[in-house]
């Protein structure tokens, strides 16, 4: 009986070195087929990329035009007041006092930029235009 043991223990560790041995060759079977893809992809990828490239640049440019657009046209509307001393001043009529005494003081003057300075306290708004045309008469009382 002894004889008959051994026989089947030695039968199912060949059987199970062999199912060992095909498990491993089909491992390195698929990982040699997965790297051949792998080096052929990029070259496909590569070629479909450069042919579907500037119909994608051009689709992706026009999409973000009209986005653009949009935004801007989304900005909320602002309102900047000054409280002091029980007094309101809203800035953009002083902002808009302040053009409109520039473009009377220096005719033909062309206004690019435009600073204020309010002074509550004073009941004044002082203005430099272009970064240096004007004088210190140039202000606004509101």
């Amino acid at each position: 009986m002894t004889s008959r043991k051994v026989s089947t223990k030695s039968e199912t560790a060949k059987t199970a070195e062999a199912v060992k041995t095909a498990a491993k060759t089909a491992a390195k079977a698929e990982t040699k087929t997965a790297a051949k893809a792998e080096e052929k992809a990029p070259a496909k990828a590569a070629a479909k990329t450069e042919e579907k490239a500037p119909a994608k640049t051009a689709a992706k440019t026009a999409a973000k035009k009209p986005a653009a657009k949009t935004a801007a046209k989304a900005e909320p509307q602002a309102e900047v007041v000054i409280e002091f001393n029980g007094r309101q001043i809203v800035a953009k009529e002083v902002l808009e006092a302040a053009k409109k005494d520039f473009a009377e003081k220096h005719k033909g003057a062309e206004l690019k930029s435009i600073h204020l300075y309010i002074k509550p306290e004073e009941s004044v708004a002082y203005y430099v235009v272009n970064d240096g045309i004007g004088d210190p008469e140039d202000k606004v009382e509101f």
